[in-house]
């Protein structure tokens, strides 16, 4: 257990480095590193990656308004949206079976690399 624990830290650190920069795709790559754990519930480890991504992004925001490159205007917008998505997202996906959320989150993984490696 503590070799995997020294992994899925080191998983996650590697994922905050890339989503403070980029943050594409970083909801799928938090519940990848996140799904490892076998004993956490989906719910649990949706829960865990919202929390995650949001604390990340807001030091990703902290560092990137204190260097003054933030257009504010479309912030607000993208922080309002965010919102009311996360949370019509976090009462979808408890009310739909396991089994099909996973197979969402790997499905959305796949487009989603397709779509990034088709504009190498």
């Amino acid at each position: 257990m503590g070799d995997r624990r020294w992994w899925q830290r080191a998983g996650i650190g590697a994922v905050a480095i890339y989503g403070g920069y980029f943050n594409g795709g970083l909801g799928i790559l938090l519940m990848a590193i996140l799904s490892l754990n076998r004993n956490m519930s989906l719910n649990t480890v949706n829960g865990l990656k919202n929390y995650l991504s949001a604390l990340l992004s807001l030091i990703s925001i902290a560092v990137f308004a204190t260097a003054g490159i933030v257009d504010w205007r479309a912030a607000v917008w993208m922080m309002g949206f965010s919102m009311l998505g996360g949370y019509a997202g976090a009462r979808l996906a408890k009310r739909l079976p396991v089994r099909f959320v996973y197979g969402l989150v790997v499905m959305t993984g796949l487009v989603m690399s397709a779509v990034f490696f088709g504009r190498l």
